[in-house]
């Protein structure tokens, strides 16, 4: 396909299209990409709310799952060579459609290694005490594939839903990162939960990061796995590079 390529979506007689974006999420250490996450766009680079705020309830995990395999695909004409983080929502993992399925059939389909995909929870999307979840999330670890728990810190139930999901990682939600470098009870939590991570072998990534003062106090913390737009503004059809701010313009 080609790396532009818009993606076309139809339901109840409306067709929907979409572009994929990506954003590095970067080692601030050796600026390596640890992974590129893949963000929704419409054509003309409107938000996700665009795609989505016409449809029905019925058509937005189909549409949610073209996206993905859109993603998929468009990384690996772009040359992708790192992990793709990929969002699902709970309902998407538990539906009777295999979309976690086809999601790793199509990786393999068009070549990329599913043992490359991260897959993302929100952390106020987890329905607790589900024991099929907990399945699933064992099938995605069983397959190689990354278990994610997004948007921490933005819920009410982190300490409970870190207990169901077992992540691999953690991305601490950017209210948690915002002005934590003026915030001692940011500091406090943030100091907290890069302990119990690494009680427990997990990765933290801190999202949102915007400022030289904010990284300052996470790398001193001992996270440097980093997403935002002091390193890199996510790419419409494209795999941006990534600028560690201290590097001259």
């Amino acid at each position: 396909m080609s790396p532009d390529e818009i993606g076309r979506f139809a339901s109840g007689g409306l067709e929907f299209s979409f572009l994929n974006a990506y954003q590095p999420i970067i080692d601030s250490q050796s600026m390596a990409v640890y992974a590129y996450e893949c963000l929704a766009r419409g054509p003309n680079n409107e938000p996700p709310s665009h795609l989505f705020k016409h449809l029905n309830a019925d058509a937005l995990s189909p549409l949610d799952q073209a996206i993905r395999e859109m993603a998929i695909s468009r990384a690996v004409a772009l040359g992708v060579d790192a992990p793709l983080t990929l969002n699902m929502g709970v309902s998407c993992l538990l539906s009777e459609n295999n979309y976690l399925e086809r999601t790793f059939e199509h990786a393999a389909k068009v070549g990329f290694a599913v043992s490359d995909l991260i897959i993302e929870l929100s952390e106020s999307d987890i329905i607790h005490g589900i024991p099929r979840l907990s399945d699933i999330l064992t099938f995605i670890q069983r397959n190689g594939a990354i278990v994610a728990l997004d948007d921490f810190g933005a819920g009410y139930a982190g300490l409970n839903s870190l207990i169901d999901v077992n992540p691999d990682v953690i991305k601490l939600d950017m209210y948690l990162i915002r002005g934590v470098d003026k915030s001692g009870t940011r500091q406090a939590t943030i100091r907290a939960l890069t302990a119990l991570a690494a009680d427990l072998g997990i990765d933290l990534i801190a999202e949102g990061v915007e400022t030289k003062s904010e990284l300052q106090f996470l790398e001193a913390t001992g996270i440097n796995l980093i997403q935002g737009f002091l390193f890199a503004k996510p790419g419409l059809c494209s795999l941006p590079q990534a600028r560690h701010p201290d590097e001259p313009s």
